[in-house]
Parts: C-alpha cells; sequence; structure tokens
C-alpha cells in the first residue's frame, strides 16, 4: 500500500484522497479511576490541512520530521474544538499522547481527565475538521463503565450534543 501510495504521488503529484470526512472518537467513563479517557481517530491529512487552515505550519504530525511546536498546535487546535462538559463543569483534558497508525492515514489522540462523580449529564463539542470539509461527520460513542450509553453524530451544522442519565 505505501508503495501505491508513493507511486501515484509520484506520478500525479499529489496524494490519494479519500472520499469521506470522519473521525471516530471514544469517551469511556472509568470509575474504578475516577477519570474519563478519551481515543480520538481522524485521518491526519484532513487534520494537518485544518491546522494549517487556523494558522499553522505544516506540523508533519506523527513522523520523524514534526514540526517542533507539533503539541502546542495540536493542544490549542484541541482546546478550540473538542470540549466536555461533565454535570456542568468543563473537563481540564490532558492530552497524554498521539501516534500515526500503522496506515500512515489514521491518526490517535488521547486525553484524560479526573471526575470527581459519575456523569448525570455530558455536554460534548466537536467541531474538528469542519472548517476545512463541510460533509466531516464527527462520530462519537459513550461507555459508561464497560456498557456503550450513546453514540452520537456531530457535524459542521450540530458541533454539540449532549447525554444525560436522568
Amino acid at each position: 500500500m505505501l508503495l501505491f501510495t508513493i507511486l501515484i504521488t509520484l506520478f500525479t503529484g499529489t496524494a490519494p484522497v479519500h472520499d469521506y470526512h470522519v473521525s471516530k472518537t471514544n469517551v469511556r467513563y472509568v470509575a474504578e479511576k475516577s477519570e474519563v479517557q478519551i481515543e480520538m481517530h481522524v485521518f491526519v491529512e484532513d487534520l494537518e490541512k485544518d491546522l494549517i487552515a487556523a494558522g499553522a505550519p505544516t506540523l508533519e504530525l506523527g513522523t520523524k520530521r514534526q514540526h517542533q511546536e507539533a503539541d502546542r498546535y495540536l493542544e490549542t487546535y484541541l482546546r478550540q474544538h473538542f470540549r466536555v462538559k461533565w454535570n456542568g463543569e468543563y473537563l481540564p483534558l490532558e492530552t497524554i499522547g498521539y501516534e500515526l497508525a500503522d496506515d500512515l492515514h489514521g491518526f490517535w489522540i488521547y486525553q484524560v481527565a479526573v471526575v470527581e462523580s459519575a456523569p448525570e449529564t455530558i455536554h460534548f463539542y466537536n467541531s474538528m475538521i469542519t472548517a476545512t470539509y463541510a460533509d466531516q461527520k464527527n462520530i462519537l460513542k459513550f461507555y459508561n463503565g464497560r456498557e456503550r450509553s450513546a453514540t452520537l453524530l456531530m457535524s459542521k451544522d450540530r458541533a454539540e450534543a449532549e447525554w444525560s442519565s436522568l
């Protein structure tokens, strides 16, 4: 696959593109640890394009050539485009890591936050990549313990969603 991508890039001058724009995010409440764990998966090309549109330089995320300020640009971007309000309070999300997937197109971002109580109401905001691609869909799955409690779809026109146990 990598050889195919290189050959297409050499002959056409551009990397192959995908026809759909989607991210998936898993938000897990882990009561035993009193924390919320978040795993995001996006297409790195789409994320980079949105970061550049927001004023960042080319970052080459997850590569050996990654820009030295990549962490700062990514953190700023995430604070602007992804937020979780837990029982009325915004969570102080900490990015604990990120990595380029084996296919070199996917990009995983890992975040965590300590919480003091079980969820009653959660407000999610995800506008990632919607400024660049109007058809971007951001799928979020919320797990309350081991069980999936909600699957939410966010987009350019609907960047917010809510879950409630009440």
